[in-house]
């Protein structure tokens, strides 16, 4: 095959195979063996083709980070996948596999997982795989979840997508995965949903629609209403389990304390009128931004907002004090930039669709901010440890300056995260920098947001609800018409949702969501309620 051929000569890290063309080569010759001895790649996509088996010897691709192999024919995946022990994203679904191999539990820094669209009937126990973050195993034929989902230990595990199955019982230990935030278990046989799901502390998208539930009022709630109105009704019903229950005091106090607080918060809420006005996402023109497999492995987490209506030259210091805020937030709540990275950019200027991928540095180009020659990923980040190295002996100091500590999220990363634009421009490189051809000015009314980390969507949405909150304060919406009411009179900002999503259209965030931007003293006014 002339593709592999190409790649051992070249001694290439990425391989991508797709197609009705490589779907003939394999019909007629079978998968090229030499494609087993590549064991430099460390990112494999064979996908769209005919390929109904592999050979053992894909144990030997023991560098591979990420594995896809969605839309083929696969039947099987052979045990010797376990040697692949770098796999960090590894996606095997629209194949026709009735039984995955023990073996895969075995993947020590497995992130995602996708068997989706397959003809599984189980699955191995999954306890094992401490790394997970993303478990998708929707349209099978599972009658239950795998065997130890809800361990503890699965301290990482942050979304369940197991919709389109069979499901018969969710058990109430869901609440033991300290940072599960979806939960799809939408078109199967669930007659009941236990009362604890509303203890889930972080659990944000719950779907529970297609299933006959015993409840009749509970089910209609489940196909009409959001997570938090689900959650509620599910909260009322463990209130009323646990006051049969002299054993459950403590929980009942704990009702009192937080209707305390609820009171309390609406209190403020009348006396302060700030609000932020969320637009749900436009049926047409909305903005999406897919994550691509090559990211999942380098910085997986990502989200976006829209605000428009801005005005950066209300007051004389307003665009300072905005540039100023980013740096503030880079510094405190984003770690050094350890935790999050934020980038602001001129929407009017961002090409839409956006794609946040993953390229080798040699063929990551962009013009850094300020400046107006296009680079590579690779130049830009030897220049700024070349820098680093200089003010760090140049101070007599031992270890760098701590803007250059986020450099290390990047050391030995085969792969740079990127946001590319419909045009295939690069527009951001976090944790590095954001182009200029996108940068904001005085001028710019509507601002696109975009904050990523490699650590947890949480602290992404925690990065961006301060900013906004901020951007409120600092009176940059449209209600404060003069320097005046920017310090005295009420503020409000215009927010628009972004949705981001994974290749096929599965969707990953919204944002704001429901769930967000709960802050005591602002109003959140949603459109689409």
């Amino acid at each position: 095959m002339e593709e592999v051929r190409k790649a051992a000569d070249e001694n290439r890290r990425e391989l991508v195979l797709s197609g009705q063309n490589i779907s003939k080569v394999i019909e007629k010759n079978g998968l090229d063996e030499e494609l087993y001895q590549l064991t430099c790649l460390n990112f494999l996509s064979i996908s769209k083709t005919c390929l109904a088996q592999l050979s053992p010897n894909l144990g030997n691709l023991v560098n591979l980070t990420n594995l896809v192999l969605h839309n083929n024919q696969l039947t099987a995946v052979p045990k010797e996948v376990q040697a692949l022990t770098k796999l960090k994203f590894f996606d095997v679904s629209n194949n026709q596999i009735e039984e995955m191999p023990s073996a895969i539990v075995h993947l020590p820094d497995l992130e995602s997982l996708n068997v989706s669209v397959n003809k599984l009937s189980s699955f191995p126990p999954v306890n094992e795989m401490k790394s997970l973050h993303i478990f998708n195993i929707a349209h099978n034929n599972l009658q239950a979840l795998p065997e130890g989902i809800f361990d503890p230990s699965l301290v990482h595990l942050s979304q369940i997508l197991a919709g389109n199955n069979e499901v018969e019982h969710l058990p109430s230990n869901v609440t033991d995965l300290p940072h599960l935030n979806m939960l799809d278990l939408s078109q199967n046989k669930l007659k009941e949903a236990p009362a604890e799901l509303s203890e889930c502390p972080k659990l944000k998208e719950l779907n529970l629609k297609g299933n006959k539930f015993s409840d009749r009022r509970f089910g209609k709630l489940v196909e009409q209403c959001a997570t938090k109105s689900v959650k509620e009704y599910l909260s009322n019903i463990l209130k009323k389990e646990r006051a049969k229950n002299p054993d459950t005091k403590k929980g009942k106090g704990k009702s009192k304390e937080k209707k305390k607080d609820s009171k309390t918060e609406n209190d403020e809420v009348e006396f302060l009128t700030n609000a932020i006005d969320v637009l749900h996402f436009p049926d047409e023109g909305g903005l999406m931004v897919a994550l691509t497999p090559a990211v999942m492995s380098v910085r997986p987490y990502i989200v976006c907002c829209i605000v428009r209506d801005v005005d950066l030259q209300k007051t004389p210091n307003s665009f300072k004090q905005f540039i100023t805020l980013q740096t503030k937030l880079h510094d405190t709540l984003c770690d050094k930039r350890q935790a999050a990275t934020i980038a602001t950019h001129d929407l009017s200027s961002v090409k839409g669709p956006l794609k946040f991928d993953a390229k080798f540095p040699p063929h990551l180009m962009i013009i850094p901010l300020s400046k107006q020659k296009e680079v590579t990923g690779e130049k830009l980040v030897e220049d700024l440890i070349k820098e680093a190295e200089h003010l760090r002996k140049e101070k007599k100091r031992s270890t760098v300056s701590g803007i250059h500590k986020y450099l290390d999220l990047l050391k030995d990363k085969m792969q740079y995260p990127c946001l590319v634009d419909s045009s295939g421009v690069v527009i951001s490189f976090p944790p590095i920098t954001n182009s200029n051809n996108t940068k904001i000015s005085k001028e710019t009314t509507s601002i696109l947001i975009e904050v990523t980390s490699s650590t947890n969507l949480d602290v992404c949405k925690k990065v961006c609800d301060e900013l906004l909150v901020k951007m409120l304060e600092m009176g940059l919406g449209k209600d404060s018409t003069d320097e005046a009411s920017v310090s005295s009179g009420p503020k409000s900002l215009t927010v628009e949702q972004v949705k981001v999503t994974d290749e096929e259209g599965n969707l990953r965030v919204v944002y704001p969501s429901r769930t967000d931007l709960n802050k005591p003293g602002i109003t959140i006014n949603r459109n689409y309620e």
